[in-house]
């Protein structure tokens, strides 16, 4: 990995870091009375993110034109794009259903917390939740169709499934 490469990673990393803390960083500036702050703020997400477009696309024209430049058989074999994750919102409503209830059930009982405060974590906790809980469910399920061409093995077209069952791995219609 060359020099140049590895300014462009770092670059790009540290600018995302920065780019998150400032995202996180504007709500608290609104809260506590600082709207210039949360401006600053915005302003620095917003160069953080061009930055990270701009350096990225550059690294990714150059490593595609020095691919270019090589001989045929001395390319690297191009992985077939993988099919796209269906966005389940049923599937997503109700696992956030659960886990705010769950998280307003607990923060009334066991922390005595006031029902109106109670009703915001909640909500922004299930959110989180179960954001993780069906990225995570569906990268699994990723992994384990991804192990199974890797294995040689054909999966199955398109199981019989439960009812709402993620329809994530449907092989989809010739042509795409």
């Amino acid at each position: 990995m060359s020099a140049r490469r590895i300014l462009v990673i770092a670059s790009a990393t540290l600018a995302t870091i920065v780019a998150v803390l400032a995202l996180l960083f504007i709500p608290l500036s609104i809260a506590v009375g600082h709207p210039l702050n949360a401006v600053a703020e915005l302003i620095l997400l917003v160069v953080c993110v061009w930055w990270v477009a701009r350096v990225m696309r550059a690294d990714r024209r150059r490593r595609l034109a020095a691919e270019a430049a090589l001989p045929p058989e001395r390319r690297p074999e191009r992985r077939q794009p993988r099919r796209p994750i269906t966005f389940q919102l049923r599937e997503t409503l109700v696992t956030f259903a659960i886990w705010a209830a769950l998280i307003f059930a607990f923060n009334a009982v066991a922390l005595g917390m006031d029902p109106f405060v109670n009703v915001g974590v909640a909500a922004f906790a299930g959110f989180m939740l179960a954001t993780l809980t069906v990225t995570g469910r569906h990268m699994m399920f990723r992994l384990t169709a991804e192990e199974d061409d890797q294995a040689g093995g054909e999966p199955p077209a398109n199981p019989p499934r439960a009812r709402g069952e993620s329809r994530a791995l449907e092989n989809p219609p010739e042509g795409r």
